[in-house]
């Protein structure tokens, strides 16, 4: 059973909640379909895009086909090609004014 509670910037757990946190240390992970056992490579992964979180905002954008297809052939890593594209985009003042028409 999974169980819900709201915490708070700068809140401490209680007694209580310390004592099931340290039970659930000791436990070992169960995985399932829903939560399968990652390899080292995906927990690499993972950590970055959590680390990047906390600088990164996530956001959707509609793209034609033409360029997701141009995208797709970057390879895996077209997400973060399609990020620097936006970046050195948005940090050129002609590209920025040309869009703006």
């Amino acid at each position: 059973m999974t169980a819900g509670i709201q915490i708070y910037k700068g809140q401490e757990p209680t007694k209580e909640q310390r004592q099931e946190i340290r039970e659930a240390a000791k436990r070992a992970p169960v995985y399932d379909e829903d939560a399968p056992e990652l390899s080292l490579e995906q927990m690499r992964r993972y950590r970055k895009a959590a680390i990047d979180k906390e600088t990164k905002a996530v956001v959707t954008l509609e793209l034609c086909k033409e360029n997701m297809d141009k995208a797709h052939s970057f390879g895996e890593g077209y997400r973060a090609v399609l990020s620097r594209l936006l970046e050195l985009a948005m940090n050129d003042s002609d590209l920025v004014k040309k869009a703006q028409l």
